[in-house]
């Protein structure tokens, strides 16, 4: 469970242009996400790429920390996210992207991906409820 794979690393460029062209995002200082629910024939149920771009974080040593810190957030904290999509049978496509001309040490930026996950999982169910209402009330 805290693994991160290479299968679920996201490295389709036609499926991550799809990602950052859909209006789903959603931003916790110092992240921003982007998601893309996709049918079921993904690899793995959750793939994702994680951004640290080089307009923000001038110096390559910069980028590589930022990344390495949200790759461990995001393989520690992954959990939550993968048990909700398993319940409703999903799959998604997630573009972490930092947004910040510092680097947060990792207690702060574990914090943060634990606010953002939330939220992200509160909009995706707040987003699934009015059709399950239209279903049942038919």
């Amino acid at each position: 469970m805290y693994t991160f794979n290479k299968k679920e690393r996201l490295c389709n460029k036609s499926v991550i242009s799809k990602l950052y062209a859909s209006q789903s995002r959603l931003m916790v200082f110092p992240l921003s996400i982007h998601w893309l629910i996709t049918d079921n024939t993904q690899p793995c149920r959750l793939q994702v790429v994680i951004v640290a771009p080089k307009k923000k974080l001038h110096h390559a040593v910069d980028r590589n920390r930022a990344k390495r810190l949200m790759r461990e957030c995001y393989r520690m904290r992954k959990g939550r996210l993968l048990e909700y999509l398993e319940r409703r049978d999903m799959s998604m496509v997630i573009g972490i992207n930092y947004i910040h001309n510092e680097i947060l040490d990792y207690h702060q930026l574990a914090y943060r991906f634990d606010k953002v996950f939330d939220t992200l999982i509160n909009h995706l169910e707040s987003t699934e409820k009015p059709s399950n209402q239209q279903e049942d009330g038919c």
